[in-house]
C-alpha cells in the first residue's frame, strides 16, 4: 500500500483548513464602516436628479479633466447628500455634507473633508461652488452670495449661470479662464 495517493489529500486539507482560519480571522478584523449620515431636512431642501457633468479646460500646463455622471440630490447649502452614478447606473460616488463636515465615499474607501470646498480642491485641484449647486440647479442665486441678474442669466461668485432653459430642467455656469484660474463648465440636466 503506498502513503503517495494520501499525502497529496491530507496537505489539501490542512491547506484548507488553514485557508478558512485565517479568513475567518480576517473577517474578525474587518468592521464594516457605520453608515454615512442623513441630510437634515431643512424648508430650502430639494430632491433633484438628472445628468452632471463639469469639465475643466486645459490649461497651462494641467490637461483638461472632467466627470460626467447621472445624479440624485437631497439636501441645500448646509447639509445634503448627492449620489453619483454611471451611464449604466451602478453608484461611483456618494457625498454627504452637514456643517463643518463632508465625506465621499467612493466604494474602495471613505475619506472625510473640512468643506465641500476642500472635497472638490482634491478631487479637481480647485474650489468649485458645490455649496452654491443647489440653488443654481434650481435656476436661482445662492442668497449667502451678492449677485448680477441679467435677462435669463445671472452672474455669482465669478460664474456665470444660464438660466433660460431652466423650465427644461437644464442649467449652465460658466467661469471664464483668467492668469490665474482655469475655465470650467458645470452643466446640469434635472429630471425633476
Amino acid at each position: 500500500m503506498s502513503l503517495r495517493p494520501v499525502m497529496p489529500a491530507a496537505r489539501r486539507l490542512t491547506r484548507a483548513v488553514l485557508l478558512g482560519t485565517l479568513g475567518v480571522a480576517l473577517l474578525g478584523c474587518a468592521t464594516p464602516q457605520p453608515p454615512l449620515p442623513e441630510p437634515v431636512a431643512s424648508t430650502e431642501s430639494v430632491s433633484l436628479q438628472g445628468q452632471l457633468s463639469i469639465k475643466l479646460a486645459a490649461w497651462l500646463d494641467q490637461p483638461a479633466r472632467g466627470i460626467s455622471a447621472g445624479y440624485f440630490f437631497e439636501g441645500d447649502e448646509r447639509s445634503g447628500r448627492i449620489d453619483l452614478m454611471t451611464p449604466l447606473g451602478s453608484q461611483m460616488a456618494r457625498v454627504v455634507w452637514q456643517p463643518g463636515r463632508v465625506w465621499l465615499e467612493d466604494g474602495r474607501e471613505r475619506r472625510e473633508f473640512e468643506s465641500l470646498d476642500a472635497l472638490s480642491e482634491s478631487l479637481f485641484g480647485e474650489a468649485l461652488p458645490l455649496r452654491a449647486l443647489p440653488w443654481w440647479m434650481q435656476g436661482k442665486p445662492t442668497p449667502a452670495l451678492p449677485h448680477q441678474a441679467d435677462t435669463g442669466t445671472f452672474g455669482q461668485a465669478g460664474w456665470r449661470i444660464d438660466t433660460r432653459a431652466v423650465n427644461e430642467g437644464r442649467i449652465t455656469a460658466e467661469r471664464p479662464g483668467s492668469s490665474g484660474q482655469r475655465p470650467v463648465t458645470i452643466r446640469i440636466v434635472s429630471d425633476r
